[in-house]
């Protein structure tokens, strides 16, 4: 659970915090340690974190013949482009 410490400064399984600092505590310890000082920690939400929306462009590769060179388009063929992958 992730919480800020409200507290001059306290113990606690990730290392000495001070106030202010956010960390990342298990929910038991936050419990007991809110217990003993109320107050001490206070909820941070946390939110969801969305990639974006538009979708990635798909880049060209360049076909190659067997033996690694580049292959050239065929001009007999003007519907298909053979110098591309997926062309």
């Amino acid at each position: 659970m992730k919480v800020q410490v409200n507290y001059r400064s306290m113990s606690t399984s990730q290392g000495i915090v001070r106030n202010g600092d956010m960390v990342d505590l298990p929910t038991a310890e936050v419990d007991r340690i809110n217990s003993m000082k109320p107050g001490a920690l206070i909820e941070i939400e946390e939110t969801a974190v969305f990639k974006s929306a538009k979708p990635k462009a798909k880049t060209k590769k360049r076909a190659r013949n067997k033996d690694g060179t580049l292959k050239g388009d065929d001009p007999s063929t003007p519907d298909v482009n053979e110098a591309w992958e997926d062309g």
